[in-house]
């Protein structure tokens, strides 16, 4: 085992070497990066679960770190200057940060506007009464059909993360159907999408399912047109997050 230790003691020679190299502006500039995360968990305790909300999740925490390192030890065993080393480190990590942090602090609010609404279509009908309309009377054309509602359910938040609000599923007077959420209010995250899938309680993209776009916004009532018709039965509507490939809220539908 002599090599074995020769070997470790060439390694940790040259890693007190490059870290001796380190200037106070870089061990400055790390402090604060530190206690500004420190601050921001603080604020926002999710923040600590996202890293290892999934496998691609964990991949890119622990690989853009290693690649981090790696670059950093290059340009130390090069002698490049403490500032082109910061610029170098720091404008690809405040970027990174501020895609990934920016949403827990940040609501996208959306308020489409609709001809009715979940909450309304499945209360019990009141009769009404009304006079009858003169014969002779063409002033008001006849009013649209209103969307029908066609299913509805409550969204769940999944993988630790929180959400609120109700999804339906409306056809409207020419055939075409929408998912409507309505009383929408979901943690906020980086790369979100819609998603319809085949079925209940779906977590993940299984075949068949059928994406309906980015999600437009983590609160307020909003609107998505579906390409094709819904096939009666039960469809979980998911949001799912893109970047780390996990899923964030679902609201299972059966649709008549």
């Amino acid at each position: 085992m002599t090599w074995f230790a020769a070997l470790m003691s060439d390694v940790s020679g040259t890693l007190r070497r490059l870290v001796g190299r380190i200037s106070r502006l870089e061990w400055s500039a790390a402090a604060i990066a530190a206690a500004t995360l420190a601050v921001l968990v603080a604020l926002e305790p999710d923040i600590l679960e996202a890293p290892f909300a999934s496998g691609r999740a964990v991949a890119f925490t622990f690989g853009g770190t290693a690649l981090a390192a790696v670059v950093l030890a290059v340009m130390l065993a090069l002698r490049v200057h403490p500032v082109a080393r910061l610029l170098v480190l720091a404008v690809p990590f405040l970027a990174v940060n501020w895609w990934l942090l920016e949403p827990y602090f940040v609501d996208d609010v959306v308020n489409d506007e609709f001809a009715t609404s979940i909450a309304e279509q499945r209360e019990p009908a009141t009769p009404t009464t009304s006079e009858p309309a003169l014969a002779g009377d063409m002033s008001t054309p006849p009013a649209d059909p209103a969307p029908v509602l066609l299913g509805a359910g409550q969204f769940e938040g999944l993988a630790g993360h929180d959400g609120r609000g109700d999804a339906g599923v409306f056809q409207l007077a020419d055939g075409n159907q929408v998912v409507r959420f309505e009383n929408f209010d979901i943690e906020n995250g980086p790369d979100l999408e819609v998603y319809v899938v085949p079925g209940a309680d779906r977590r993940s993209l299984d075949d068949g399912a059928v994406h309906l776009g980015s999600l437009r916004g983590n609160v307020g009532d909003q609107t998505y047109e579906l390409p094709e018709p819904l096939a009666p039965g039960p469809w979980t509507v998911l949001v799912w997050c893109e970047a780390f490939s996990v899923e964030f809220v679902a609201a299972t539908v059966t649709v008549a």
